[in-house]
């Protein structure tokens, strides 16, 4: 029980970590206003993961882990089952995760904008791995004829933005138009209108 209470108490934390990180920046951010979020003693924060840097790194590869266990694994397939029902699911996944795990935007889009130490610790330990398995999913949805024949990294980043852009703004245009993109109708009619784009093309 003791073990399992300390499992949670270091997700808790770690949850909290990467919302502060995300709202505030690695800079602003600090171990007090983390432990207010998780609701936990700064000297708990502390004890669990001694430095910034160190919360910071396993923030970031808890929602990585998290973003992986919700996306189909297509790519550990035969590739002849990549078909338009795969990429739709793709699609329709990375909404999902996208709209519970703001942070996890914020976070890309934060610290990709910021060279340095970080950036470059996120490109080998996540996003260089992300690119090459995004590219090969997009080369195989082209050659199954899903996806349209241009260069899959430009196609990569361009279906990422619009899996992304929506729900960022979805409160701006909610208060604005009154419509919620970030409803579930609205996502699924997101992915019609990119799947039909994307064929058309």
């Amino acid at each position: 029980m003791r073990q399992e209470q300390k499992k949670q108490t270091r997700e808790q934390i770690l949850d909290a970590a990467a919302r502060v990180f995300a709202r505030a920046g690695f800079e602003a951010a600090s171990l007090a206003d983390i432990a207010g979020e998780a609701g936990v003693k700064k000297a708990l924060v502390q004890y669990h993961f001694e430095t910034k840097d160190n919360l910071w790194r396993e923030a970031v590869a808890q929602l990585w882990a998290r973003r992986d266990q919700t996306l189909p694994r297509y790519l550990e397939s035969d590739a002849e089952t990549v078909g338009e029902g795969a990429v739709r699911g793709i699609f329709s996944a990375l909404l999902q995760f996208n709209k519970h795990h703001p942070e996890w935007l914020a976070l890309v889009f934060r610290e990709s904008a910021t060279p340095g130490p970080r950036l470059s610790w996120l490109i080998e330990h996540h996003l260089r791995d992300d690119i090459a398995r995004g590219t090969q999913f997009i080369e195989w949805a082209q050659r199954a004829g899903v996806l349209p024949r241009v260069s899959s990294l430009q196609l990569l980043h361009l279906v990422s933005g619009a899996l992304s852009y929506n729900l960022m703004v979805a409160p701006m245009t909610r208060q604005a138009t009154g419509v919620d993109l970030a409803s579930e109708a609205s996502m699924d009619e997101q992915v019609d209108i990119l799947m039909g784009l994307l064929k058309s093309a």
